[in-house]
């Protein structure tokens, strides 16, 4: 979500990026509400689910409530950014992402879905934890389900390993089937779901700008032969440039799998469908074994640069 600045109809300046409520969920509703009752009432329930209501028109209404955000649009930039015609929410979560843009809202439809994002993690004490990004919504069920189809009918390299000598077999290390993301339209697709929905995060998170993403691999761990052995992804001379690994979750319908970061204690890690753990080349990590089913995902690298020349050929970008 970019940054919004808009006048206040109280007086003032709102600027999301404001320390004092950043953090929170958002909830921008363009165009008038049904009514200021069924406004305040929204308002007041999102604000038990740490979410704000801001009300984005183009002009003040008659009857301003103070308990509730007015954001002035005179010119319709917000909703015209989002192809809105008519009303449209636009939900933001707390970690500044767009949720969902929802055309002709309803406060009760606005409220579920804004209780069901705030109800994805809860107020737990933490005593340990691998210093690694798990984020929801990076892919879609379209392209998801694409990349799998692209998978069933791709050729499969197994089991390869990359090492000084370059990519090898080793089978003791790895049990995975990978097909390279060669298709330019996938190819595009997906790279444009990073670009927009991983490295702002990134940036965000560890300062880090993002300038070059790997050819992906689409990769299948099955029941009983799939896992991928304690490792590291930059202690070759082929990959010594690699700073960000990132597992793309592509499907839910497995037993096992998930990611371990032993270093950083018994934690096991496992984004949801869609979702992927983003985290640094140099951290120790492990792919546990899938005991039912098949665990499909989008395994990728990103850099700040490409290897030297001395190194092999870059990544593509």
């Amino acid at each position: 979500m970019p940054r919004v600045t808009l006048p206040l109809a109280t007086g003032g300046l709102f600027d999301s990026w404001d320390p004092t409520t950043s953090g929170q969920a958002r909830v921008y509703w363009v165009g008038l509400p049904p009514s200021l009752s069924a406004a305040a009432q929204l308002a007041e329930e999102l604000a038990g689910r740490e979410t704000l209501l801001h009300i984005v028109t183009p002009a003040p209404p008659q009857q301003v409530d103070a308990n509730l955000s007015w954001l002035l649009d005179p010119a319709g930039e917000l909703g015209r950014a989002f192809g809105a015609v008519g009303s449209l929410a636009i939900v933001v979560d707390a970690g500044g992402r767009v949720a969902l843009l929802q055309p002709q809202p309803t406060p009760d439809a606005v409220e579920a879905l804004v209780t069901c994002i705030h109800g994805a993690s809860t107020a737990t004490i933490v005593r340990a934890k691998a210093p690694v990004l798990l984020l929801e919504r990076v892919v879609d069920l379209s392209l998801g389900e694409a990349l799998i189809e692209y998978w069933q009918s791709g050729s499969k390299i197994v089991n390869e390993v990359a090492s000084d000598a370059g990519n090898t077999v080793n089978a003791d290390v790895k049990r995975r089937q990978d097909v390279r993301l060669d298709d330019p339209t996938l190819f595009v697709q997906l790279r444009d779901c990073l670009v927009r929905r991983v490295v702002p995060t990134i940036l965000q998170a560890f300062h880090t700008r993002i300038n070059v993403i790997e050819a992906p691999l689409i990769g299948c761990y099955g029941a009983g032969d799939g896992w991928f052995r304690r490792h590291r992804d930059n202690t070759s001379r082929s990959n010594a440039h690699r700073q960000f690994a990132i597992s793309v979750n592509l499907n839910e319908d497995y037993d096992g799998g998930e990611v371990r970061f032993p270093e950083f204690g018994r934690e096991l890690y496992r984004p949801v469908m869609g979702g992927a753990v983003v985290f640094s080349c140099s951290l120790l990590h492990e792919a546990l074994p899938v005991t039912r089913g098949r665990r499909l995902g989008a395994f990728t690298f990103l850099s700040t640069s490409g290897p030297a020349a001395s190194t092999g050929p870059a990544p593509r970008r």
